[in-house]
């Protein structure tokens, strides 16, 4: 079996594009991503609201802030997937990732498990 090779990906690409079908596409399905894009930016800019007294109450600062910001994201999304023993599980590896990537504190990301799950996940 002969695989693609990137000229062959290229061709296919080049032929599907079609400016008028792309235009077509976007305008019939506008209405349908601009009420989810209006529902979920506005979620993630309430879980920013709830994230930064945290981080106020810290002291944290600068760059540090958005590990905590990117942990609060990544926690909710997971959250609003899994729930029950996977989504503990899922909270549990994703907070000793951040301790040991990030060089995160416990305390803040299990308030912020707190705020955004409910609950706190032990470490």
């Amino acid at each position: 079996m002969l695989y693609r090779r990137g000229s062959d990906r290229v061709a296919k690409y080049a032929a599907k594009f079609v400016p008028e079908t792309v235009a077509a596409r976007f305008t019939q399905v506008k209405d349908v991503a601009v009420a989810r894009a209006q529902e979920g930016l506005t979620m993630w800019a309430a879980i920013q609201e709830l994230i930064r007294p945290i981080l106020d109450k810290y002291g944290v600062a600068g760059p540090q802030r958005a590990v905590y910001i990117g942990y609060a994201n990544k926690l909710a999304k997971h959250a609003f997937r899994q729930a029950g023993d996977a989504g503990v599980k899922i909270a549990e590896a994703l907070k000793a990732y951040y301790v040991t990537a990030f060089n995160a504190d416990p305390r803040l990301l299990t308030e912020i498990n707190q705020v955004i799950i409910g609950y706190a996940v032990p470490y």
